[in-house]
Parts: structure tokens; C-alpha cells; sequence
């Protein structure tokens, strides 16, 4: 065999192969250094062009600022791109000028500049390329174009000419169409962005192929049959629109052949204040930061400015400079506000010139020179200024994340608790936390000065939050005694005056140290006597302890067998079976699952977990970059094959629709494509990338990554991969995973935490899974031991387990297999369902709200001359008990309803609501419309900007007596004294809290009010009646 020579099947390769895009003017690039994607502006040379001689084609010598431009380089510390491309993988056939050669989709580049990698996404074009089949017909092509002259080339492609006058063959269609390199936009009126439409054609369409266009404003068609992609002026209207690209009929290949662009006016949406983790918070104290989560949809583009101001005692007060703020693609933006010492002080010096205790609130204030829909709104919504030093709230819980409080004040005797305190506006000294013997009130007389059992201290800290860990060892603490845990703030005089002390202790004077001392909250625990599990089977005596507690039913502690588990289990061995049922029975007392129900509910869940060959699972992170990007198919028919080149994996076009499980990876599609699996000729052959598993798990499982509610408590480099989803139920994270340990290692002496081989326990050893799964299962706040017995729904206990897996397959197993396997009909433990549940006749508490309103209130004759049990404040805290303390009108109503049991809790309303409501509602809240009525005690006034409460009539004079919440003048109220007269006052007086007044029925204040028409309305049923 030759070497070294050219045969002529080596030569037809190099001048044919399969087909590419060449890349044209407006084809899209990107840089992997830089901040945003580049626009293709070919200035290398004005003549040679391609798509139908309208673009021209961009090569080798297009590498510098004048033909791309990717924003920011990340080398340079963001500074100005100023790109120097070396070009690969250039389509040498080609050679513009003798120098130049054309780029292609295929080709590379290397920024010499910042050592940015740049990829081609788009080429700009709509035609695909296709060399010609043979060097003959390659060598002939240029003589025939009319826009190439000798001297521009070497070789160029061409194909058959007769295929141009052939018919389009059915199977040629649109098989991708991408608006600005993507499926879907959102556009506004103001941001002129130029829509740049990109189409590809399946394999074997023609130089020329027609592509068609139809746009749709929702379900209504635009524009049909558009032989040019569709201009800007077609998106003016505010909604979304769909654009199809077809050569035959539109949407072919299904979902391949459309784009959607939404276009959204600009408008203020929603502003809300956080703390620096993201928390909500409705106060700024003295030294922390909050932020004003702004969101401003279709405001791209807008410049907006922002500022801080108060309504202080010389009016509207700034706190900072008209700035603009940076809004992100969809109209976000995070705005950080802090104050200075400076503004601290103008701030309380403010404060102390309003007689009536007016609270301080900061606004932010936002601007522009283009209208944005309801921007005003924005003063809707301050925040409280409060620097009131406080102990927030004091709270023992069970384990050092502090998620699990201490039921019921008891410990157990060795273990370790954890005392979380929360406190406010404290900015020097210390936090002391004492732990006393509690002592009864006689015992408290003996020894008024007790020595603490345990004392420690942590200096002030800018989060006001501390933890601090008890370990209840002998000595010093004794079972079955009780304790008093004390905090208290150690301090020097220099904060006395810097911020207001909100507690109901005084201070107490040390003169040795010159320190103030602030007591605090306290909390109290006992611990309980430590009483060993038996190692050893149960005694009789036991056995018979617990059939009593069931009702008397045997089958309750009656063990699990082999044989009823072969009709859960039908695929499992015999010795596997007989492994489940002794983990079971060995641990079913302990964690109070012996019960028929139980049973039942336990393996029903299981069955659909593992499956009937019982296959204890370990969580797969085997996803396709598509699926964790958005959606992909599944067992689908047709199939579309991936790209080695572009390193796009196959897909199916049909089949069942599957979304991404994980959040965080729809909105990082580029750690989708790096991490996610890429298939080529068939789906999960994994024929371009395999998933990295483990990569994925420890970007979704991290707590940095997960919102409040999903977090796991991984906040180690790896816990998303070594605490993954393992065992009977799926136990994740390493909070779940800690909280196990504490009974494997107790039950079984094994440790779960440790390493990474150590957590694969609870996926591979059938005791170490069933531990876990019965300890998550009776978890504290979880309780399905108890919740179990006598539920017929299993809906109920999938919930509790948290699981999203298939809620029909559990109920089908509980109520067809394990419910009559284990015989939960016999059970003495009732079904739920057969319960008789009594009603009681409750009515009204009208007396029981009007004595609460008596005594909140303060008379209107004392107005002036006592302060206010209650002052008006309109707040955002209007249902909690802690917002109790300043009330408006119809918070006042709401709080109201809540005493009389008309709803379980408090109304978190307004006036306008409260009308909607008895509109709504009309045998529930009543509005009488008649002039004539006459209201009764407990009814209720109320127009759309006012609301109080009824407490007695003077049919005689035509006098209503009512308590509201109200902040106006005398003068303008005009209230009258018993006999029905109003006596003007000189200086006019301020309302401004709970008042009990009178006014005439029909005067302005009541029925007579306008333009807003006030009517009388009656609180009609109890709560449990509705």
C-alpha cells in the first residue's frame, strides 16, 4: 500500500464533505470573557455576498473592534472590549482577494487581546450551504456567478443548476427559526432593539428555499404568508407574539418553527423591603442595611432615578441624590439603604417636634423622564424607621440550625440544646445569658439573689442575632428539674441616649463595673430522666402495656412477616423480605409505628418508592441539558439527531413533555449545557457529553443556590452530591441526613454523616434505610405516626412525606394491598372517615369585642389632655398581636371581628375590601340600605375611606355612640355631646387614635357623608357556621 500520496477518493473528501453555513453580516457571536453577545459587522470587503446577494460574507480578517464588540472584557476588570481574533477553521476552498477566507458555523476564534474563546451561535443567514458533489463542478462555479471575477478565487461551491427549477421537495421545513439567537424575547417600546430573525433548513433544501412568515398578537393573525421576516413596527402592542417560519405549513416540525416576543409597556410593579439574606422586614433600626426589591416590568431601556426622603418636621427630607438606577433585563433592580450617623439624629431631633408621637417612615421615591405606569405608588409603600432597643424573641430549639424548637420546655438529660435570641438597636456592650434553678414563689423569697447554674457572653454584633449552645451534662444539671434561662445586655452609658428602650425591666446599675444592665427575656426547660431503651425483646408486661394503648387490637404489635410482604414485594426474595420485616418490628415500638395503620401507610409509601422488587434508590442527576434548561421529550418517535460540531444534543420533536426539576438551572442555562447530558444518535447515549452528576447535585443542592423554602442545609463544598437523595423516602441534605445520624448512630451504632460512604449506608443497607425512613417519618412537626391512624386519604401522608412521586399509585397501594394486608378495617384504631364530629352552636361575641373596644379607647373629652391607649398608625402589621399597639380604622374593624369569633383571626382589610366583602358575602356581612334603619349595638359604619364600630343608639335624640380608629379634627368630624350639639373649637383639635365619640345618624360622619355613601352593616354569623 502507497504512503504518502494523494488517491483521488482523499481529494474528492477535502473539496465536499457535509454541509455548513458560511457566516454572514448580522450572524451572532460570542465571547466567553465577555458581557453580552456580538453583531457580526463584516468590513474585511464590500463585494462578495451571499443569502440571494444581501449579505455580505464575513472572513479571517474580520477580527478587531470595527466588525465585533462584546461589551465588557472580564480580563480587562470589565474595561472596554478591544478584540484581536485569530480565526480557525476557516473554509480554505474559498480564497476572497487571494488572502481572505470565509467563515463558516464550524469556525473558532482566540482573542490574542483577553484570551476570550469566540463561538459563532448564528451565521445570519437563511440558506444552507451545500458543496458541490465534485471538484469539477467546485472549479466551474465561479465562471458562472456573476458577482465573482477570476482573480477573487480559487475554488467555490456551487450546486446543480437544475435543482433550481425543481419543485421544493415536502420533506424540506424550517428546522430551527431564533429571534436575536433566541426562542423567546421580551421587547419594549422604547428599548429599538433590532429583531435579527434566523432560520435553518432540514438537510436537502436548495440554494433559495423560500421561507414564509405569519404573526399572531395572541390568538389573533397579523400578518400571513410574509415572504421577508417580519419588521419591528409589526410589535407595538403591548402582549405577546407568536412568529412562524415554514416553508410548507406553519409549526413544522412541532415547536422548531416559532418564536415568541413579548412586548411590555413600562410599569411599576411591586416593591419590597429585605434584609441582607433576603428576608422580609418592615423596620430600618440604627445600624443595619435593608434593601427595596424594585420591580419595573418593560422598563428596559428607561432611565430611572431614585431617592430617599422622610416627611420630617420641616417637610419632605432627602436622605440621598437623585441617582439612576441599573435595571436588569426585566425591569429588577436591588436599591441598598442605610443610614448615616448624621441622619440618624436629624431623624430622632424630627421626631421629637411631633406632640402626637408620629412614627418616622422613609420612602423611596423613583423618577423618570418617560411615564411608567403607577410609579407614584412607590410612597405606598415605606418603611418604618424604629430604634427602640429590644429582645426580639428567645427560643431553645433542638438542633444547632435552630429549625426544630423544644417541644414543650423538655429536654433530655445529656444532650444539647441551642438558645437563639434575636434583639434590636444594640450597638455596644454585651449579651449575657444566665441559666438559674427555677424556683417557686415561696422558694424565690428565701433566696431573692440565686447564683446562675450556668452563665456565658458574646459582644454586640451588627446582626442583633445570637446562639448560644447548652450541653445538660451531670453536673451541673440535675434531672427532673426545671431551669430559667435569662438574657440580659451588659452596656455604658454612651447608648443611653442614642436609642429608646422598649422592655418592660429596668436597668440595673453596677458602680464597680460603670455598666447599665438591661434584663431581658426569659425561657424555661426541664430535663427529664434519661430512661435507656431495652436492648433485649420486650418483656410481656410491655406487650401488654401497648395492646392497651392500641384499643386492644393484636394485630397493632403483632410483627410484620416474610409472607404479608410478598404482597407488597411480590419481585424480592424471601431472605430480602425477612431483612425488611426485622428492621421493622426491631424498631416499630420505639418510633411509634405499631399500629395497623401504620403499617399500611408506611409500606404503601415504600411499594411506590422502591418499587416491587424492592430497589432501594440513590437520586440520579442523569439529566439531558435541555430538559434542566426547560423542558425535553421523552419516549418520543421521531428523532432529531445531535451535533458533534456545535456540540447541540439530539432531542426528541415528540413524545411526553418533561419540565426541569431544578430552578436554579432554568435561569443558568450555560451551567445546563456545561453540566448536562448530551445525546447524539439515541436518547441517554450520552454520544457527545455524559451529565457530571455530581456537579449538578452540588449546584442545585446548595444552600447559595436554593430560595428560602428549598434550602437543605448544605453549606459545605460537596453536601449537594454526598447528601443526595437516598433510601426508602429520599432523605436529602445534610440537615435531613443529621438529623437521621442522631438515630442510626443511637439504634444501630452507625454514623451517616461522616463521609460520603458513610451517607451511601442509607441507599445499600436495608436497616440503616429503615431507621431513616421511620425517623423521618416521626419527626417532630411531621408526626406521621400519629396522623396515620385512621386516615383513609393517602394524599394526606404523601404530603407529609414531601414527596412529589406518583400520589394515585400510593393511594391505589394503600387501599387495594397494604390496607388489606395489614387489616386496618379490623383495626380498634377508628377510621377517620367513620368519626362523628359535633358542631357546637356557637354565636356571636358581640359583648365580649365591645368591652375590648372600651378598653383600648380613651373618651373624646379627654383628647388633648391624656395620651391615647392606642394612637392611629397605618401600618402593614395589621393582623399579628404585635401590631396591636397602633391601629386605623378598619384594622381597628378587623381585630374587632376577630373578638366577637365573626373569623378565627384578625381581618387584614380596608375600607374598600370590607365593601367588596359584604357585596360578596351578603348573609355574612349585611349592608342595609335603608335610611330608616336603626343600627344595634355591635353593628358597624363604613364608606370607602372610613370605618368604626357601633356601641349604643339614643333613639331620642338620634345619637349613635361609636368607637373608631381616626386620624382628623374636631371641626371636621364634628361629634356632638348628649343633648345633639356640636360646639366649634378654637384652636381646632387633632384626632389622632381609638376615640369614643357621638354623632348624629343622618350628619355628615354617618349617613349623611358624601360623595361616598356610608351605610350601617351587621356582623351576622359565628365562624364555624360559614
Amino acid at each position: 500500500m502507497e504512503t504518502g500520496k494523494n488517491t483521488s477518493v482523499d481529494r474528492n473528501r477535502k473539496q465536499t464533505g457535509n454541509s455548513e453555513e458560511i457566516v454572514a453580516d448580522s450572524a451572532i457571536c460570542t465571547c466567553d470573557k465577555g458581557s453580552k453577545p456580538g453583531t457580526f459587522r463584516v468590513t474585511s470587503q464590500q463585494k462578495i455576498y451571499c443569502n440571494g446577494a444581501r449579505k455580505l460574507i464575513a472572513t479571517d480578517q474580520d477580527k478587531d473592534i470595527k466588525s465585533l464588540n462584546f461589551g465588557s472584557c472580564a480580563v480587562k476588570n470589565n474595561g472596554p472590549c478591544s478584540p484581536n481574533i485569530v480565526w480557525s477553521n476557516t473554509y480554505n476552498k474559498i480564497a476572497i482577494k487571494g488572502k481572505m477566507y470565509p467563515l463558516t458555523v464550524k469556525s473558532s476564534g482566540t482573542c490574542k487581546a483577553g484570551g476570550g474563546r469566540i463561538n459563532i451561535q448564528t451565521s445570519g443567514q437563511q440558506v444552507v450551504v451545500k458543496p458541490s458533489s465534485s471538484p469539477r463542478k467546485a472549479n466551474s462555479t465561479a465562471h458562472k456567478s456573476p458577482i465573482f471575477t477570476e482573480e477573487d478565487w480559487k475554488h467555490l461551491p456551487q450546486e446543480d443548476e437544475k435543482s433550481q427549477n425543481k419543485r421544493v421537495p415536502a420533506a424540506v421545513q424550517v428546522n430551527n427559526v431564533l429571534v436575536n439567537g433566541k426562542r423567546e424575547i421580551t421587547i419594549t417600546p422604547y428599548d429599538h432593539e433590532e429583531l435579527l430573525f434566523t432560520t435553518s433548513l432540514t438537510a436537502g433544501s436548495a440554494r433559495g428555499t423560500g421561507v414564509k412568515w405569519d404573526v399572531c398578537h395572541g390568538n389573533r393573525v397579523i400578518a400571513k404568508g410574509l415572504t421577508e421576516a417580519p419588521a419591528r413596527t409589526y410589535f407595538t402592542k403591548e402582549g405577546t407574539y407568536s412568529v412562524y417560519a415554514y416553508v410548507h405549513k406553519p409549526g413544522s416540525p412541532k415547536g422548531k418553527g416559532v418564536v415568541r416576543i413579548t412586548v411590555s409597556y413600562p410599569k411599576f410593579k411591586s416593591i419590597e423591603w429585605k434584609d441582607e439574606n433576603g428576608k422580609h422586614v418592615t423596620y430600618i433600626g440604627l445600624r443595619n442595611k435593608v434593601f427595596a426589591h424594585v420591580s419595573l416590568p418593560g422598563c428596559k431601556g428607561i432611565s430611572v432615578n431614585c431617592r430617599f426622603y422622610y416627611n420630617g418636621y420641616e417637610g419632605k427630607t432627602y436622605l440621598s441624590a437623585l441617582t439612576p438606577i441599573p435595571l436588569s433585563a426585566v425591569g429588577k433592580v436591588k436599591i441598598a439603604l442605610s443610614l448615616s450617623s448624621d441622619q440618624l439624629k436629624k431623624i430622632i431631633e424630627d421626631r421629637k417636634h411631633f406632640s402626637n408621637g408620629q412614627k418616622i417612615r422613609i420612602y423611596l421615591e423613583l423618577s423618570s423622564r418617560h411615564w411608567i405606569e403607577n410609579l407614584t405608588k412607590t410612597s405606598q409603600h415605606p418603611i418604618l424607621f424604629n430604634d427602640k432597643i429590644e429582645f426580639r424573641s428567645l427560643i431553645i430549639y433542638k438542633d444547632s440550625d435552630c429549625k426544630e424548637k423544644l417541644q414543650g420546655g423538655i429536654a433530655d438529660s445529656g444532650s444539647t440544646v441551642y438558645v437563639r435570641l434575636s434583639t434590636a438597636n444594640m450597638e455596644t456592650g454585651k449579651i449575657r445569658l444566665d441559666v438559674y434553678k427555677h424556683e417557686t414563689g415561696n422558694q424565690e423569697e428565701k433566696s431573692p439573689q440565686p447564683s446562675p447554674v450556668y452563665s456565658t457572653s458574646y459582644p454586640v454584633n451588627s446582626t442583633g442575632v445570637y446562639k448560644f449552645s447548652l450541653t445538660l451534662a451531670t453536673p451541673p444539671y440535675k434531672e427532673g428539674t426545671a431551669y430559667k434561662v435569662v438574657v440580659s445586655w451588659l452596656f455604658s452609658s454612651n447608648q443611653s441616649s442614642n436609642g429608646n428602650v422598649n422592655n418592660n425591666t429596668g436597668r440595673q446599675t453596677s458602680k464597680e463595673s460603670k455598666q447599665y444592665i438591661l434584663k431581658g427575656k426569659e425561657v424555661l426547660f426541664s430535663i427529664k430522666r434519661h430512661i435507656p431503651m431495652p436492648k433485649a425483646e420486650p418483656s410481656k408486661a410491655n406487650v401488654n402495656r401497648t395492646e392497651s394503648e392500641k384499643g386492644g387490637c393484636p394485630r397493632c404489635s403483632a410483627p410484620i412477616t416474610a409472607e404479608q410482604l410478598k404482597k407488597v414485594f411480590p419481585k424480592t426474595s424471601e431472605k430480602t423480605r425477612i431483612k425488611i420485616a426485622d428492621a421493622y418490628n426491631k424498631h416499630m415500638r420505639y418510633f411509634k409505628m405499631d399500629t395497623c395503620w401504620n403499617k399500611a401507610h408506611f409500606f404503601a409509601q415504600a411499594k411506590i418508592e422502591v418499587g416491587d422488587s424492592f430497589n432501594i434508590k440513590t437520586e440520579s442527576f442523569n439529566y439531558s441539558a435541555r430538559r434542566m434548561k426547560g423542558r425535553d421529550n421523552v419516549n418520543g418517535k421521531h428523532w432529531v439527531q445531535g451535533n458533534t460540531q456545535t456540540r447541540q444534543g439530539g432531542y426528541f420533536t415528540d413524545g411526553k413533555s418533561k419540565k426541569s426539576p431544578y430552578p436554579y438551572m432554568v435561569s443558568h442555562p450555560d451551567l445546563a449545557e456545561k453540566y448536562g447530558r448530551k445525546d447524539l444518535y439515541r436518547y441517554n447515549d450520552q454520544g457527545i457529553q455524559a451529565a457530571n452528576e455530581e456537579m449538578i447535585a452540588n449546584v442545585v443542592y446548595d444552600d447559595k443556590n436554593c430560595s428560602q423554602k428549598r434550602k437543605l442545609g448544605n453549606t459545605q463544598v460537596g453536601d449537594g452530591w454526598k447528601f443526595k437523595g437516598r433510601g426508602l423516602v429520599q432523605i436529602t441534605g445534610r440537615s435531613n441526613y443529621t438529623i437521621t445520624n442522631k438515630y442510626t448512630e443511637k439504634l444501630l451504632g452507625k454514623n451517616i454523616i461522616n463521609s460520603e460512604a458513610d451517607a451511601n449506608l442509607v441507599g445499600t443497607d436495608i436497616e440503616v434505610a429503615m431507621v431513616a425512613c421511620m425517623a423521618y417519618w416521626s419527626k417532630s412537626g411531621r408526626n406521621l405516626e400519629i396522623k396515620s391512624n385512621g386516615e383513609m386519604n393517602e394524599d394526606i401522608i404523601s404530603a407529609g412525606i414531601g414527596s412529589n412521586v406518583d400520589y394515585i399509585g400510593k393511594q391505589s397501594a394503600f387501599e387495594n394491598i397494604t390496607s388489606k394486608c395489614f387489616a386496618v378495617s379490623d383495626c380498634n384504631i377508628q377510621s377517620k372517615a367513620k368519626r362523628v364530629k359535633t358542631v357546637t352552636d356557637k354565636e356571636l361575641k358581640i359583648e365580649e369585642g365591645i368591652k375590648w373596644l372600651e378598653s383600648i379607647c380613651i373618651p373624646i373629652e379627654s383628647v388633648g389632655k391624656t395620651k391615647y391607649k392606642i394612637p392611629y398608625c397605618q401600618d402593614l402589621n395589621r393582623i399579628k398581636d404585635s401590631g396591636a399597639k397602633t391601629m386605623d380604622c378598619s384594622e381597628m374593624v378587623g381585630r374587632y371581628a376577630a373578638k366577637i369569633e365573626w373569623s378565627k383571626k384578625p381581618m387584614g382589610w380596608t375600607t374598600a375590601s370590607m365593601i367588596e366583602y359584604g357585596r360578596n358575602h351578603p348573609k355574612w356581612l349585611i349592608q342595609h340600605k335603608n335610611a330608616n334603619y336603626i343600627p344595634k349595638r355591635g353593628d358597624i359604619f363604613l364608606w370607602r375611606g372610613h370605618t368604626g364600630v357601633v356601641i349604643e343608639y339614643d333613639e331620642q335624640n338620634d345619637i349613635v355612640t361609636t368607637i373608631e380608629a381616626i386620624s382628623s379634627t374636631v371641626n371636621n368630624e364634628k361629634p356632638v355631646d348628649d343633648n345633639g350639639i356640636f360646639r366649634k373649637r378654637k384652636p381646632d383639635i387633632h384626632l389622632r387614635g381609638v376615640i369614643k365619640m357621638k354623632f348624629k345618624r343622618t350628619d355628615y360622619h354617618l349617613l349623611g357623608h358624601s360623595p361616598k355613601l356610608c351605610y350601617f352593616y351587621s356582623f351576622a354569623v359565628h365562624y364555624t357556621k360559614k
